[in-house]
């Protein structure tokens, strides 16, 4: 070997020796734990990929869970709003139909002082349902008489919603 091939064997090996000393010097891992070969960096490199893409990951589910808390409170909510107005509703359909019910015995009161003809005369013109009401607010022996002043077919029209009344 001549002098000339020594010597740029020499700067070449100086030349690797500084690039490796670099690149170990600069990668805190690779100083720190000794990685050195190319498959060793690239499956740490690797790791680190997937290291950042589940912590990104679970920082989604974090975020998506707390907006499904916020969600389903939001929602309980509602639900208990709707509730408290099914119950309000309930409530006034039953002072409602309290209500009507009065109204309906003040009528059984008043067609009970009537004269069964003319009583039966303003049952042709109301709702079945009503006179059914009002008849079975009203004394059997006045609902009778009423029922007797009527036409056949209107009468046992009357007569037949009172008793499905009854049994229900």
């Amino acid at each position: 070997m001549n002098i000339r091939t020594l010597a740029i064997s020499c700067t070449l090996a100086f030349s690797l020796v500084t690039l490796t000393t670099n690149v170990t010097a600069q990668d805190p891992e690779i100083r720190n734990g000794g990685i050195g070969s190319v498959e060793e960096r690239r499956l740490l490199a690797e790791f680190k990929d997937n290291r950042e893409q589940l912590n990104q990951r679970e920082q989604e589910l974090q975020k998506r869970e707390l907006e499904l808390n916020i969600l389903q409170g939001e929602v309980d909510k509602k639900l208990r709003q709707l509730e408290a107005l099914r119950l309000k509703l309930e409530e006034m359909l039953a002072e409602k139909e309290a209500r009507e019910q009065e109204r309906v015995n003040q009528l059984s009161d008043m067609y009970n002082r009537m004269e069964p003809a003319r009583a039966a005369n303003v049952f042709l013109n109301l709702d079945t349902d009503l006179v059914v009401g009002i008849l079975g607010g009203m004394k059997a022996r006045s609902a009778g008489a009423v029922l007797e002043n009527m036409e056949g077919e209107k009468a046992a029209r009357i007569s037949k919603a009172y008793s499905t009344l009854k049994e229900e």
